[in-house]
């Protein structure tokens, strides 16, 4: 491939409509860094983004990702009135009239319960990958490979180096019994190599078209990968 400048490519960014953790009393939702940071850096080198949630329509950040401590790049995302519109109306991705040539997968605890089962977005998802599109995802994100076949019936991360939020990373925050499943374990057990930093530290991981990241600390990495990769599309 030879290296193309700025392409304008359609993109869309999905994020859950979860807002609380399984049977606990805990609020969760999307994570506002994580949605933010690639979002900004996306759009900042002229890409077209879509919003997209497993139910469309309104969203809400995880409360815990809202100590944002005036980080100027989230304050321009979240901040800002016609953003909170867009987070109000996200598409459905059952009812998507464009292609997209990338999709972005946010995290969020709320994702391990709408993200693995829902057809509509793995269907997105295969297509997608099958026609040389980009996938990233990052933290809890990574949910939706939980169940993703390819249609030749291989799991999308069989031999696929990933990341995801860790093992250790849900036992400190003490939720290892309350998700549905460990997704590192999970991925692991389908055949992804997975990889990570210390918990916490940020981590990006690259497998040709499928980008993944460890966790918060990992979204402006995760952006300018995304952007990096964007270039060389077919």
């Amino acid at each position: 491939n030879k290296h193309k400048k700025n392409i304008i490519m359609n993109i869309l960014t999905v994020f859950t409509n979860y807002i609380k953790i399984g049977k606990t009393k805990k609020k969760t939702g999307y994570y506002l860094r994580e949605l933010a940071y690639p979002y900004m850096i996306l759009k900042k080198n002229g890409h077209n983004i879509d919003l997209c949630s497993p139910r469309g329509f309104k969203t809400k950040p995880d409360p815990l990702s809202l100590d944002y401590n005036n980080d100027q790049v989230i304050v321009d995302f979240y901040e800002n009135k016609k953003m909170q519109q867009k987070l109000d109306m996200t598409l459905h991705p059952g009812n998507l009239n464009k292609d997209y040539e990338c999709i972005v997968f946010c995290g969020g605890h709320g994702t391990m319960w709408d993200f693995p089962e829902n057809i509509n977005l793995q269907k997105l998802t295969r297509n997608l990958y099958e026609n040389y599109g980009l996938i990233g995802a990052i933290c809890h994100g990574s949910s939706i490979f939980a169940n993703l076949k390819l249609s030749n019936g291989s799991y999308l991360v069989s031999e696929k180096k990933v990341s995801c939020f860790t093992n250790e990373e849900e036992e400190h925050l003490k939720l290892e019994n309350v998700v549905p499943f460990l997704l590192e374990s999970r991925l692991s057990n389908l055949g992804a190599k997975h990889s990570k930093a210390e918990k916490f530290e940020p981590h990006v991981e690259k497998d040709n078209r499928l980008i993944t990241a460890q966790n918060p600390a990992s979204s402006e990495q995760f952006g300018n990968t995304l952007v990096d990769r964007l270039k060389y599309l077919n």
